[in-house]
């Protein structure tokens, strides 16, 4: 009966659950999916006279209802749902089930349901842990920023001999400063990317952002004897998360002033037409590795040889342009160096979307 009528039981299976278990919009072979697999499991089983140690099949049922947003209450009355239409079939063709095959039957719906919630909780759990680590790493990666620059400065201080190092408080700023330096570096060693975001808006004005990216960046250009200029035509606000779009910029600028060689130059533009603002860094780094352009934004790409960086600037500036609706792309400049340029709508395109929308 399984072989023959396996489309009237999968239909009525999809009544039952119809409405109560997934969205009513859901595509029919979408919803159906593994279960013609794991009726020809109840098959065999039925043929050994004995229930499945396990089931593959449903195992990949519980990850992909995780995928589709099922509650693990959802897919555990699948199961129940499928053996029910399986019966009532049964019934409504007068065929009798003995004793032996209920057991098998539920064996089968048993082995399934626990197969589908392991694998659904195994893949629950992955992500939940995948996110918590992103979002230490974002939180590390912020703290990394400031701390460099207190570092940098610090360092500067020393060579202008504005600062004693011998002095024992100064080896104390310094002391503490390093070995804060080494607790987020061991954090992001250990973390992933994140990706949700939730924003933050205010009007924000852009000279005060790039009036920022210099104050966080000059004493890095400095030591590294490379110099750092701005160009802007005027003055815009941008309805933005102030702290994301600041920290999407300062690290474009640092990832600049890191990659440059000694002697070069890294110039920020900012541009804005009606509806955006687009702000290009340029740097000396001489040009990006072969197919990098391709990978430049991805978690952990590290573009040059320099290692002393996890990759995740330039992800974070990524983050930072999708949440906002914008965009980030990278030019090479072969044996110059190159342009990443951000590019974010401003406050009154923003307000007119925001007043377009039925209330």
């Amino acid at each position: 009966m399984l072989a023959a009528r396996g489309a009237q039981i999968l239909a009525q299976w999809t009544t039952q659950v119809s409405g109560s278990l997934h969205p009513e919009a859901m595509p029919h072979p979408q919803l159906v999916d593994h279960l013609p697999a794991f009726l020809e499991e109840i098959a065999q089983a039925l043929r050994d006279r004995e229930g499945p140690d396990g089931s593959r099949v449903a195992a990949e049922h519980g990850e992909q209802r995780l995928g589709l947003g099922f509650s693990l209450d959802g897919v555990v009355r699948e199961y129940g749902a499928l053996r029910d239409a399986i019966l009532a079939v049964a019934k409504t063709e007068r065929v009798s089930v003995r004793e032996w095959e209920h057991d098998v039957l539920f064996d089968c719906t048993i082995t399934g349901i626990a197969a589908a919630v392991s694998e659904y909780q195994r893949q629950r759990d992955a992500e939940l842990q995948r996110h918590m680590n992103e979002h230490f790493a974002f939180i590390a990666h912020e703290l990394r920023n400031p701390l460099g620059s207190a570092l940098a400065a610090l360092s500067m201080l020393e060579r202008k001999q504005v600062l004693d190092m011998s002095e024992r408080f100064a080896q104390v700023l310094h002391r503490g400063l390093t070995r804060m330096h080494e607790l987020i570096d061991s954090t992001l060693r250990t973390a992933q990317l994140a990706t949700a975001i939730q924003l933050q808006r205010e009007p924000t004005r852009l000279a005060a952002l790039l009036e920022d990216m210099e104050m966080s960046a000059a004493a890095s250009a400095e030591e590294r004897h490379v110099s750092l200029t701005f160009e802007t035509a005027e003055d815009v606000t941008l309805d933005v998360d102030q702290r994301l779009v600041r920290s999407a910029l300062t690290n474009l600028v640092r990832n600049a002033v890191k990659f440059s060689h000694a002697g070069g130059a890294v110039v920020v533009r900012a541009r804005s037409t009606d509806e955006h603002v687009v702000i290009e860094v340029e740097d000396s780094c001489g040009g990006l590795p072969p197919g990098m352009v391709q990978q430049a934004f991805a978690p952990f790409a590290q573009l040059g040889s320099d290692r002393s960086g996890f990759g995740l600037g330039l992800a974070i500036a990524k983050q930072a342009a999708d949440a906002h609706q914008g965009v980030i792309r990278v030019q090479d400049l072969p044996g110059k160096g190159c342009i990443f340029a951000l590019e974010l709508p401003i406050a009154a395109r923003l307000e007119e979307a925001a007043s377009a929308k039925p209330h």
